[in-house]
């Protein structure tokens, strides 16, 4: 009997942060070797996919894996074969883009993948929901983005944060990433098969949610609003949302 996973790149993704955070505060070599910076233009490419990893303090790492595990438990298996890509590409654009403006001389934090991920959520949702459902979504949505509308236009951060000395939020990561996440989210698959996310035993059927319900973090808002939804609470998302961000440091990354 063989124990299943239905989020398992959720889980990858935060054994890699804890280890690649763990591994930065005990060596500024291994924090050297592992940022996003300049030297991805000079063939050094893991850089872009190893920064992300990287986090600031503890609590930076905290926020940062509880909005990628809000989306990505919740909604993993929904999107099927479109969540890896929306990863790979939500981990690697932010940085890139942040790198390539000049708004950063190195990145970390994943904060450009939880926009990203909650953006596919929202993304995924409206493509699934019919009516005044739908309706609920996409206004909840226009909601959610005015963080990142409001950030895109003042250049600054809608809940900045004190991160120590020479530390500060990038918004322009998280404008990407909800680009990333809204492309993702609207993709078009062979099949959506909406369904509990859940750890359980091969023999056992994977539930089917009732009528096509989709128990994400969605749902609650929506049996808020008189439509169809599981009793999921998540009058948290859209606070949460607001909070995670990507912090990098305005100077360049230590030499080891």
């Amino acid at each position: 009997m063989r124990v299943r996973c239905d989020f398992p790149w959720t889980i990858a993704i935060a054994l890699l942060a804890l280890l690649a955070t763990a591994a930065a505060f005990a060596s500024p070599a291994v924090a050297d070797l592992l940022v996003a910076d300049a030297r991805i233009a000079r063939g050094e490419l893991w850089r872009a996919i190893s920064g992300p990893f990287v986090h600031a303090t503890t609590g930076h790492l905290v926020r940062d894996l509880a909005l990628v595990a809000l989306a990505g438990i919740a909604y993993e298996a929904p999107l099927g074969r479109r969540f890896l890509p929306i990863v790979v590409v939500g981990l690697v654009l932010p940085a890139i883009a942040v790198l390539a403006a000049g708004e950063a001389s190195w990145y970390c934090g994943l904060s450009g993948l939880s926009h990203a991920l909650l953006a596919a959520a929202l993304a995924f949702e409206v493509t699934q929901r019919r009516g005044r459902v739908r309706l609920a979504v996409v206004a909840l949505a226009l909601v959610i983005a005015t963080k990142p509308l409001y950030e895109l236009v003042t250049g600054a951060p809608a809940l900045p944060m004190d991160l120590g000395a020479g530390l500060r939020q990038v918004p322009l990561a998280h404008l990407v990433g909800v680009v990333v996440g809204i492309a993702g989210g609207l993709a078009p698959a062979r099949s959506a098969t909406l369904r509990f996310p859940q750890v359980y035993l091969s023999r056992a059927p994977m539930p089917t949610a009732r009528g096509g319900m989709c128990c994400g973090v969605i749902d609650g808002a929506l049996f808020a609003a008189g439509g169809e939804g599981t009793h999921t609470d998540v009058a948290s998302l859209s606070r949460s949302s607001a909070m995670h961000s990507a912090y990098v440091p305005t100077f360049h990354a230590p030499s080891g």
